[in-house]
């Protein structure tokens, strides 16, 4: 992937974009759910990193923001919303397709599909907040769960992958959900080691683990708003209107369709980016 300038990426999702409407919409329904701040140019994400910052810290974020592993957060970022090839094979995206041309009943039946596919997202948000961070697995979990990009992505994981698709498998699972759910790791991380090319997914299962229970937090909370979640978010959603019974599976699909984590991943490159000018 071409390394392109990062305040470029950041002016990519405009505030009338689909996508970040999308996402605004459902933050206002779910309690504790972050502000997504305009970022224009990297100076925005280290002024809202910290008000005050070093000067210094200015130069030095695009020059973080062009090294390695902020890189690595944007190519997983890309891979995750990879539109007919690569990661769509193991994604509800073929549902979605299918709702959007009016097949809406191949939609509802996806289960195993929803949860393979949550897993896989789950590693690649590991991936990244492994990626956009240094130092130990636990201060870079900590770091991602204090930054604004870290906290949307963890919000729009619980609250669209895992509560809306399984929220009476949550309801009755109660803490122990996410663990249940991240038991099939290891054979999804295989699937998307297949899909890196040979890149290496080094830290992907480690910090997964660690996210375990910070993610299970926000689902706790984002599980009691499926219905209202559901409801706002079908506006933003081609396809997602309709007389289906299972809504909240259904937008779950549907929002295959959406860049979100490319969105979120250009969001957490800058922050990561930032983190790290201003702790050098």
């Amino acid at each position: 992937m071409a390394v392109l300038p990062i305040d470029a990426l950041l002016n990519e999702f405009k505030p009338d974009d689909y996508t970040v409407k999308m996402l605004q919409a459902i933050f206002k329904v779910v309690p504790y759910s972050p502000a997504l701040p305009q970022y224009r140019v990297m100076e925005d994400v280290v002024r809202t990193l910290d008000s005050t910052p070093n000067p210094i810290a200015f130069a030095k974020c695009r020059i973080e923001a062009a090294g390695q592993d902020i890189q690595d957060v944007l190519w997983m970022g890309n891979l995750l919303d990879t539109g007919d090839k690569g990661y769509a094979l193991f994604t509800g995206l073929k549902s979605a397709v299918n709702l959007v041309r009016g097949q809406g009943s191949a939609a509802l039946e996806t289960d195993d599909q929803q949860r393979n596919d949550a897993v896989i997202k789950g590693l690649g948000i590991a991936y990244m907040a492994y990626n956009a961070f240094p130092g130990s697995v636990a201060e870079r979990v900590e770091a991602f769960r204090n930054t604004p990009a870290g906290q949307a992505l963890l919000m729009y994981y619980a609250a669209v992958e895992v509560a809306l698709p399984f929220a009476d498998n949550a309801a009755v699972s109660g803490a122990n959900m996410v663990d249940r759910l991240f038991q099939g790791a290891p054979a999804q991380f295989q699937k998307l080691a297949g899909m890196a090319g040979g890149k290496s997914l080094d830290g992907a299962m480690e910090t997964l683990k660690s996210m375990s229970q910070p993610i299970q937090k926000v689902v706790d909370v984002a599980v009691q708003y499926t219905k209202p979640v559901a409801q706002t978010a079908q506006q933003y959603l081609p396809g997602a209107m309709g007389g289906a019974d299972k809504v909240a599976g259904v937008v779950a699909n549907a929002a295959d369709v959406m860049p979100v984590y490319r969105y979120l991943s250009i969001r957490l490159a800058a922050e990561g980016a930032a983190y790290r000018a201003l702790k050098s």
